[in-house]
């Protein structure tokens, strides 16, 4: 029994009171028209009640988690589904980062890097060993030019890292783009304040702001006419419309006037500076958003890293300019660093660069050697997700688990398939068992034991049609 999964009577769905035994430590494949049953068996089923026992034998409360229709599943292993959603929808996320890739070469920066002096401008080279520099107070590494002998604070790994203020483009705050009102959504030029000047006002709100507006207008002695188009407005009346009477645009033109301190008074905000009040806010996510677009950051042009991280170089090459690269081309440029560098700077990173290369090769391997580490993970398609969380959980070493995949090959060209079934037998040789839902006939001919559901989908699938070896 220990060597079997044992599944006794399980009706979840369209499965059909179906019992059956999945060997343990072996690469099955669950295969079987579409609709008949096989992520009912595997996930619904499976990895549901995986899940539940596990839950419970830690103590914890499983509310949260059905017991599935099944009368008993012996054997179970805990279990890790590795689906094609994207879980993680935020955009500080890239390849690099989700992978841990990008710590390495942040690393690796730290170690090989030349920085630019900040007081000449000459690039200083590489200081590995650690009593060329002094701690000052215990947070910074400080070092010494060897063209102007001025002393500056080394950059360390914190300062190639776009999440962290250190490294982060101080305009964009380490995202790489920024949002712009779009201003002719906004203003209507050849339209009135008391027509559709002003998109954003309707109704009963236009007549409130507009009233607060001609108080404005009359606290600073502005001739304001509600009946002219807004293009015929000077810059005062511009100022005041767009940025309120609290922002320097308006208040530079009246330096000695203290603004006014209540709405009856003319408290006017400007309707510029409230729309980003409230874009601010919530996070992106205020009702004006659709007001809104994004474009590359003006200072960093897009590469999220502040102008100092980016200048320092690793083989004449920043660290912005190695993440847009592909997997493949960071590869080859790893395989020359050794020539470039002396025996001795060399050891202190090797084992660092021997752990990257080991990454980077089993991610190549299930056919995503096109992506490159800037690239965002919530552009990723379902099936280029799972290759890539499949490739990273490899170097985790963990024995005994069960691992439930659902179309792996989904969107992969047939030449990568080979390298992905690979991947997969070294799963299962760490003494895993891995579930594959598939229909790919490559992955048929390689998997150790094959389970068809079917005959067909709906009402007219859910039994185990036949199971064994391809032959």
């Amino acid at each position: 029994m220990k060597h079997d999964i044992n599944i006794r009577g399980a009706r979840e769905h369209n499965l059909k009171n179906i019992s059956l035994k999945i060997p343990k430590n072996k690469l099955v494949l669950l295969t079987g028209p579409s609709g008949s049953g096989k992520s009912t068996l595997a996930l619904d089923t499976l990895q549901r009640e995986c899940q539940r026992q596990y839950m419970e034998s830690m103590g914890m409360t499983t509310d949260a988690v059905s017991k599935p229709k099944v009368d008993s599943i012996v054997g179970l292993s805990p279990s890790i589904s590795i689906g094609q959603h994207i879980t993680n929808r935020n955009p500080r996320s890239t390849v690099g980062t989700t992978t841990d890739m990008y710590t390495y070469l942040r690393v690796l920066y730290e170690k090989l890097g030349e920085q630019p002096c900040p007081h000449c401008d000459k690039m200083v080279p590489p200081r590995v060993d650690k009593e060329q520099y002094e701690e000052d107070g215990g947070f910074k590494q400080l070092i010494d030019c060897s063209h102007c002998h001025q002393r500056f604070e080394k950059l360390t790994r914190s300062h190639f890292s776009f999440n962290k203020p250190e490294g982060a483009c101080p305009t964009c705050d380490g995202l790489g783009n920024v949002s712009e009102l779009d201003l002719t959504a906004v203003f209507q030029e050849e339209q009135s304040l008391k027509e559709d000047g002003v998109a954003i006002w309707k109704g009963q709100y236009r007549d409130y702001q507009l009233a607060i507006l001609q108080a404005a207008a009359e606290y600073y002695d502005i001739s304001l006419d509600l009946d002219s188009p807004l293009k015929s407005f000077n810059n005062i009346q511009k100022d005041l419309l767009y940025y309120g009477v609290d922002c320097e645009p308006f208040s530079a033109h009246f330096p000695n006037k203290k603004p006014p301190k209540t709405v009856g008074q003319g408290k006017f905000e400007g309707i510029v500076t409230g729309i980003w009040r409230r874009y601010k806010e919530k996070a992106g996510q205020s009702g004006e958003a659709n007001l809104f677009f994004t474009k590359q950051c003006p200072d960093c042009h897009g590469e999220r890293l502040n102008k100092r991280s980016c200048g320092v170089l690793v083989a004449n090459t920043s660290i912005s300019r190695v993440t847009k690269w592909s997997l493949n081309e960071i590869l080859t440029w790893l395989d020359n660093l050794q020539q470039r560098y002396s025996d001795e700077s060399f050891q202190v990173i090797e084992p660092l660069l021997h752990d990257l290369k080991t990454k980077l090769t089993r991610i190549v391997r299930v056919g995503l050697g096109y992506l490159s580490l800037d690239r965002q993970t919530i552009t990723l398609s379902g099936g280029e997700a799972q290759r890539l969380r499949l490739a990273t959980i490899l170097g985790s070493g963990l024995t005994g688990v069960l691992y439930i995949l659902d179309e792996p090959t989904a969107g992969l060209h047939p030449k990568d398939t080979h390298g992905l079934l690979q991947v997969m037998k070294e799963l299962r040789d760490l003494e895993n068992t891995v579930l594959v839902i598939e229909h790919d006939e490559d992955m048929m001919r390689g998997a150790d034991h094959i389970i068809d559901i079917g005959p067909g989908a709906g009402k007219y699938g859910g039994t185990v049609v036949g199971q064994g070896s391809v032959s």
